[in-house]
């Protein structure tokens, strides 16, 4: 299977889950921000996207990081909550940044996850594993877990779990984990020299 099918595939699946959230829900966020009734369906969000995802065989060498990640940003941006993920990350550093200061870092841990979650996914190897989804299961009132299972010929399994949340935004991906690790906590240890204190290196 070759990565733009991986791609389609795992997140063909978090339209199918979003479009399927209960239109009556809602997630008590910090100052309890109600539920937006006009929320645009999933499925509409994604078709045109998915058409041109067929077209990706066209890429030059779709392996390549640089069209993997801006095919990853095109496609799969809007289904995840940066700036609550950035929070995750950086905690009370996070916090005292401007308007600007917090786009970049959100930006940089975008950019972050989205090359991890390649590796994860496989799309960088020479083998393409084989993608098993798996039935989203509930964990909280508000917390959904989908995803699915990569298996790689001869070779090991990923458990690949995106874990949303009810947001005022509509369903969001704050969490995701590969075989139980987080990828907050691993961007957390990756950047935890930068928030020890040394703020100005967190804004740069």
């Amino acid at each position: 299977m070759r990565p733009f099918h991986i791609i389609r595939r795992t997140f063909l699946l978090l339209v199918l889950f979003t479009a399927a959230a209960p239109a009556g829900a809602w997630f008590a966020e910090p100052g309890y921000v109600p539920m937006r009734r006009d929320l645009p369906n999933g499925i509409d969000l994604m078709e045109s996207s998915l058409y041109w995802m067929q077209d990706l065989s066209g890429v030059e060498d779709p392996r390549d990081p640089a069209s993997v990640i801006s095919l990853m940003e095109d496609q799969a941006a809007r289904f995840f909550d940066f700036s609550y993920i950035a929070y995750l990350v950086g905690g009370p550093a996070y916090t005292r940044l401007d308007a600007l200061q917090r786009s970049h870092f959100q930006n940089r841990v975008r950019d972050r996850l989205f090359t991890w979650l390649a590796h994860q996914m496989g799309l960088y190897g020479r083998r393409i594993p084989r993608m098993v989804p798996i039935v989203p299961y509930r964990t909280s009132l508000y917390t959904w877990v989908a995803g699915g299972n990569f298996y790689y010929p001869g070779g090991p399994s990923i458990r690949l779990r995106f874990h949303f949340y009810y947001s005022g935004r509509g369903w969001r991906i704050y969490d995701v984990t590969s075989n139980g690790v987080s990828v907050v906590r691993y961007l957390r240890d990756y950047y935890s020299r930068e928030l020890s204190g040394r703020r100005t290196r967190l804004e740069r």
